[in-house]
């Protein structure tokens, strides 16, 4: 069962960088983790520095979520800082387990930078994505995905494995071109 989910966004909008307020991942999270009956809480990051202070707290919920800009090289800050894995020093103990998810372009077609983060994280498992994706499609995939995998908890089941990844990228494979046409492959990727 998910007890939680705690968003790490950053500001997205490479026009205005002054601007500090208007990407919000948390105005869709919240309502949607008190629908669900998840705790839910939101920090802003705009630096590595701000991952590792944030990173030497110690993360109640079950679920991560970084929202931003990224790439095949990893996850952009505000101050347009790159978080690859590389950066900070080692991930505490007491965060290690959880079900990490970039909510950023492009970073799970990098196979290296996937496998490098969740060894960073020592998470259960890692989900990024392959393609260029909007927002509104992120928040649709991850809360699909979030709420099955929910179910499979519910059920007593230990963990989701990579089969029941594939059999939600197949069970939502109808949605993989809503974010871009003549998408082949689903834009989710599990690490």
């Amino acid at each position: 069962m998910i007890n939680g989910i705690r968003v790490f966004d950053t500001v997205l909008d490479g026009r205005n960088i002054k601007d500090t307020v208007s990407r919000n991942a948390a105005d869709f999270w919240k309502p949607f983790c008190k629908s669900a009956g998840w705790k839910f809480s939101h920090e802003r990051v705009h630096s590595l520095s701000d991952l590792e202070y944030f990173f030497s707290k110690k993360i109640k919920e079950d679920i991560i979520i970084f929202s931003g800009h990224g790439n095949e090289n990893g996850f952009y800050l505000s101050n347009g800082e790159c978080f690859s894995g590389e950066e900070l020093t080692k991930f505490p103990n007491k965060n290690h387990g959880k079900i990490v998810i970039f909510s950023s372009c492009l970073i799970g077609k990098n196979k290296e930078l996937t496998e490098k983060l969740k060894l960073y994280f020592n998470s259960q498992i890692l989900i990024s994505y392959r393609h260029l994706m909007y927002d509104r499609f992120c928040f649709l995939n991850e809360s699909i995905l979030l709420t099955s995998m929910d179910h499979f908890f519910k059920k007593g089941k230990s963990s989701f494995t990579e089969t029941d990844f594939e059999n939600f990228q197949f069970e939502t494979e109808f949605m993989k071109n809503m974010n871009e046409k003549y998408v082949k492959l689903h834009p989710m990727v599990m690490t």
